[in-house]
């Protein structure tokens, strides 16, 4: 029943993110036969507490966009490019929770947890950037800025609808990497990055101070995946190493 539920809010998404290339009136029709089917399902989840990794990113040159030219062709522009962007974060197993004018939050696992939930949440920021290389927005380079972060939060229904979310000290970490995060940069928190190590190439940054927490929160710039990705073992104590006994000659 959960996978059907999942499988319809991911239907919901893609359509959302074709409107400008199908329509309002189009994918309206869809969506609303969407909503019935999921209706039908029966009841939704009460609330629950779950591992969740959540990337906001937001786009640079919007604002410039938005005064330089007519209504029109600023929604189509920013169309095209939300096409491109939650593709990339559909075709890596995310949800898209919501767009906010020029940001969007996408979440993994918050309808069941993955164990690579963290990486391909990175794999879908490092798409992003490869899918808008090239485009301009009145004249300007597109870029993104991408802020991570895995943690526990609680995920609800809101609204009239119901429609899924998620809230807790997760998503402000996350949304204040993103706001911290250099122009076409990926940040995330050492809670996401300590479950990929060994599989992108990052570069760590000083810590940063984040409203809510008492200690600084360490941070990484994602810079590439790695042509050969390891795991590294995170089982047991992170720094605390085990000594094998009486296993010298194995």
């Amino acid at each position: 029943m959960n996978s059907d539920r999942e499988q319809l809010e991911r239907a919901i998404a893609a359509q959302e993110s074709l409107r400008g290339a199908l329509g309002d009136e189009v994918v309206d029709a869809v969506v609303a036969a969407l909503r019935e089917k999921l209706a039908a399902l029966g009841p939704q989840q009460e609330e629950a507490r779950r591992q969740v990794t959540i990337l906001f990113a937001d786009v640079s040159g919007f604002t410039a966009l938005a005064e330089s030219r007519d209504a029109e062709e600023v929604s189509e522009a920013m169309n095209e490019l939300w096409r491109r962007v939650d593709g990339a974060i559909l075709e890596n197993g995310g949800t898209i929770d919501k767009h906010m004018g020029d940001a969007v939050m996408a979440l993994w696992g918050a309808s069941g947890a993955r164990e690579d939930d963290p990486e391909r949440a990175i794999s879908a920021a490092l798409s992003m950037q490869g899918e808008i290389d090239g485009l301009e927005l009145a004249g300007r380079p597109v870029r993104v800025r991408v802020g991570i972060n895995t943690g526990m939060v609680l995920v609800g229904r809101v609204g009239s609808r119901g429609e899924a979310t998620v809230m807790g000290d997760a998503v402000n970490v996350a949304s204040r990497l993103e706001e911290m995060a250099a122009t076409g940069a990926i940040l995330v928190s050492h809670d996401t990055y300590r479950h990929v190590r060994g599989v992108f190439d990052v570069r760590e940054e000083e810590p940063v101070v984040v409203r809510g927490r008492g200690e600084p929160v360490r941070v990484y710039t994602v810079l590439a995946a790695k042509r050969r990705a390891f795991r590294l073992s995170t089982r047991g104590v992170e720094g605390i190493e085990t000594r094998m006994i009486g296993r010298e000659s194995e």
